[in-house]
């Protein structure tokens, strides 16, 4: 259900009910709030891959339940959201954690990615914005790559999306 731009909270209280839900990509839903993630979080336990990103009404009480509730979490992207360091380092309780793609969080700091990362143990994955890799000791990422993780950085400006149907009608006028 990626960018669909009429999904709520109500919407994803509903989608709790299938417990069997393992996958869920609800990926540029600005509706969506930590009120209808949490109804994910209690009532599908068996989610392990989750994206979230531009979901931009999420943030630290949304991820609370997230990391008490899904236990089985194994992948997540939650960029261009409101977690902060709180909400990101309430994850570390997730052990099955593998990979976490965490781009333009504007509550994020050096020191509180610096603890989620080593709290999370099980990383094999972590894809960041490259601004952190001065930001933070190069010696936390040997010690992170020795463990078995691997960096993906990403150099991208944090720009506001086109719609695609703007975008579509300005290629138009252009040719």
């Amino acid at each position: 259900m990626a960018y669909c731009t009429e999904i709520t909270d109500h919407s994803m209280i509903s989608l709790g009910k299938c417990t069997k839900l393992k996958t869920l990509e609800s990926r540029g839903c600005p509706l969506i709030t930590s009120l209808g993630l949490a109804a994910i979080a209690v009532g599908c336990k068996q989610l392990t891959k989750l994206d979230i990103k531009k979901c931009y009404n999420i943030n630290d009480s949304g991820m609370i339940p997230l990391a008490h509730f899904s236990q089985n979490l194994r992948q997540i992207n939650f960029s261009f959201t409101s977690v902060t360091n709180v909400g990101l380092l309430s994850l570390a309780s997730i052990s099955c954690l593998q990979s976490m793609t965490i781009l333009h969080l504007k509550g994020l700091t050096p020191s509180g990615l610096a603890a989620t990362l080593l709290a999370c143990g099980g990383l094999t994955k972590v894809k960041l914005q490259a601004s952190f890799k001065t930001l933070l000791p190069q010696r936390l990422f040997e010690h992170l790559e020795a463990r078995g993780c691997v960096f993906q950085w990403r150099d991208k400006v944090f720009q506001a999306e086109l719609d695609p149907m703007c975008w579509k009608l300005q290629l138009e006028d252009v040719e």
